[in-house]
This record gives C-alpha cells, sequence and structure tokens, in this order.
C-alpha cells in the first residue's frame, strides 16, 4: 500500500467517524478487510490455497460500525498493512491470520475458511514430534483449538502451529477462536455438556474444585504456560453466560 493511500484510507476513516457516516466507515472496512485477504492470497501464497466466507456475508450493525473499539481496529488494520514483511516466518504467519480470523468474527461475519497447500500441512505424527508431546497430548490440543483440518486422506495441521502454540498470547487466541466456532454451531444445551466434561477433566486434572482454588497463588500473565489457567476461567463464564441464557429462555 503506498503512503498515498494510506494517508487517503486515514483520513476518510476519521471524517466519517467525525460526521457519523455509516457508509463511508462501511466503504472503507469493506476495503481494508479485502486488501487483507489480497495480501495473504498473494503475499502467502505458498502456504495458502484460498480464503472462503460464508455466502451471506457480513451484516453490519450500526452499534459495531460506531463503537470505538472498530475504529482503533481500522486504524491498526490499517497501519499493520503498511508493515508486513514478505516472505515471513511461519510465527508471523500465524499471527497475521488468526487476528483477521478474530477480527472477522468480532465484526459479525459467520464463517472464514482457509484453504492450505497439502505442503504446507503436517501429519499428526509430524505435528506431534515437531511440538515434543505424545499422540494423546496432541488429540487434547486440538479439543482445546489447536487447528486440524480434514483432508482425503487423514486429519492434519497447518505448519505455523508449531510456533504459535508455543506463544501464550496466540495460543489462547486460537483456543477463544475455536471456543466461539463451538458456539456458533452448537445447541446451548449440547454445549453445556461439554464444556462440564471439559471442567471435570481440569478439577481431576488439579485437584481442585475451580480454576480460582487451583491458581490461587498465580495470575494468567506470570504463568510460564497460562493456557489451561484462561481456558478453565474462560470455559467457567461460557458456563454461566449458557445458564443465564436457558434460564431466560423457559
Amino acid at each position: 500500500m503506498s503512503q498515498v493511500i494510506y494517508k487517503m484510507t486515514e483520513s476518510n476513516i476519521d471524517i466519517a467517524y467525525r460526521e457519523h457516516n455509516k457508509f463511508v466507515i462501511e466503504k472503507e472496512t469493506d476495503y481494508i478487510l479485502n486488501k487483507l485477504i489480497t495480501i495473504m492470497l498473494s503475499g502467502f501464497s505458498d502456504k495458502l490455497k484460498g480464503i472462503t466466507f460464508d455466502k451471506s456475508g457480513i451484516q453490519f450493525t450500526a452499534d459495531y460500525l460506531f463503537s470505538e473499539k472498530h475504529r482503533d481496529n481500522l486504524f491498526t488494520w490499517l497501519k499493520r498493512m503498511t508493515t508486513i514483511e514478505i516472505p515471513s516466518l511461519d510465527l508471523d504467519f500465524g499471527k497475521l491470520k488468526i487476528d483477521l480470523e478474530n477480527w472477522y468474527y468480532q465484526m459479525g461475519g459467520e464463517n472464514i475458511h482457509f484453504e492450505y497447500h497439502e505442503s504446507y500441512l503436517l501429519t499428526p505424527k509430524e505435528a506431534s514430534e515437531q511440538l515434543g508431546v505424545s499422540k494423546v497430548t496432541l488429540n487434547k490440543y486440538i479439543k482445546q483449538g489447536l487447528e486440524c483440518v480434514d483432508t482425503t486422506s487423514h486429519r492434519k495441521i497447518p505448519k505455523y502451529i508449531i510456533d504459535i502454540w508455543k506463544d501464550p498470547v496466540y495460543a489462547i487466541r486460537l483456543q477463544m477462536i475455536a471456543q466461539e466456532k463451538k458456539r456458533r454451531n452448537q445447541a446451548p444445551i449440547e454445549r453445556l455438556k461439554e464444556i462440564n466434561n471439559e471442567l471435570t477433566e481440569f478439577q481431576v486434572k488439579y485437584k481442585s474444585a475451580s480454576f480460582q482454588e487451583a491458581f490461587k497463588e498465580f495470575n494468567g500473565d506470570s504463568m510460564d504456560d497460562p493456557s489451561d489457567f484462561y481456558t478453565w476461567r474462560d470455559l467457567e463464564a461460557e458456563k454461566q453466560d449458557i445458564i443465564q441464557l436457558l434460564i431466560q429462555n423457559r
């Protein structure tokens, strides 16, 4: 992106928010999203075969478009597009992919699908060896949200996962995206049963009834591997949300 286009887009967004112009904000949002997709498909063509969306697209609401969060996201993505380096490390690609996917769901998108080249996929055996874990542990990670794709033969794991899963912040973001997808695709009562099973596994593992009890001497930021802390905490919060929803719908 040239500096001229960058400055013009930045100015358009700034003016649109000051004038409360929904149509310009939506137009610039579409531009930035489409530009990101183009950058990923062209810049990471050795990794990605395609990126597809649900047919309905994003149904923007005025409340979201005018939110401070969305405004900040637009400026953040605009600036980020000028600093993307091609080629880049798998870790950088993974962060970009996860942040784009997360932003898409924040905006109200229903589904975004990334299709990888076969050469960019690892078998479960290769992934477990590179992560230094057993196949049993790898399957546990997959249940927690580690990305796994179905191929004509069997499940495989994108190569970027090896570095991403070792990054506490992005490992958590990946798990949050997986949880969001589950919420969208499962009936509340089905999701509640699944959450209870996952909570039971944590309770047995840590011999504690709650994450507060299990981690009373720690917090997520001070731990070397905070994934269980955040996952358990988020599961508890999601459980309460589902219970309240079920109560309201009775």
